[in-house]
């Protein structure tokens, strides 16, 4: 591949981000992401001065990518109650980020690790965090109000702290030891939740 090629930096960043996650940023050289699309070191220097500089970028890439998946979701005609099924059952973003990366489902990606490594790194980076989570919190909100304008959500709940649970869900419901890992636990999870705040 020509370092010039238009398509190099990106080629650049979605290796990194493949071998960031899947092995760690500790354990993870230059050569190596030069080696994964085949080019040289050098033409990794060509646009990034140090794999810190690629780490960023890579982390900035990947939240950008995340946003247009959820902005394009929240944005589309699909209901509220779909919705919560794509990302709490169907693991949309999960799909999304291993389909972005070009690894198999069965392959282990550690996000949070590599947060942790860019955090440690750019403490700066916190403020570009909570941008994203603000982005997703306002869209999800948004979508909350107008299943209730819609009559799909009861009217007595608020959209912003429904946009909360389902956020603490999305990010924790993965984690939760007592069951709930399994689709058939997960559903359930939706499925209640559902019957709580449906009309």
């Amino acid at each position: 591949m020509k370092v010039d090629d238009g398509m190099t930096k990106e080629s650049i960043i979605i290796a990194a981000l493949r071998l960031f996650l899947t092995q760690g940023y500790k354990s993870v050289s230059l050569i190596d992401v030069a080696n994964e699309i085949g080019i040289t070191k050098g033409g990794i220097y060509h646009y990034f001065s140090s794999k810190d500089e690629l780490l960023q970028a890579a982390f900035h890439f990947l939240l950008d990518s995340f946003e247009v998946k959820y902005k394009d979701l929240l944005n589309s005609t699909v209901s509220l109650k779909d919705i919560l099924q794509i990302l709490l059952v169907e693991n949309a973003l999960e799909k999304h980020a291993t389909e972005l990366l070009g690894v198999d489902h069965t392959c282990r990606i550690d996000h949070i690790h590599f947060a942790i490594d860019i955090v440690r790194r750019f403490p700066n980076i916190q403020e570009r965090i909570q941008e994203n989570r603000k982005i997703l919190f306002n869209e999800l909100a948004k979508k909350i109000q107008q299943a209730i304008t819609d009559g799909e959500v009861r009217e007595d709940m608020d959209e912003n702290a429904l946009a909360a649970i389902f956020i603490a869900l999305l990010n924790g419901h993965k984690s939760v030891d007592a069951g709930f890992t399994s689709e058939k636990a997960q559903q359930q999870m939706v499925n209640t939740l559902w019957n709580l705040i449906r009309m």
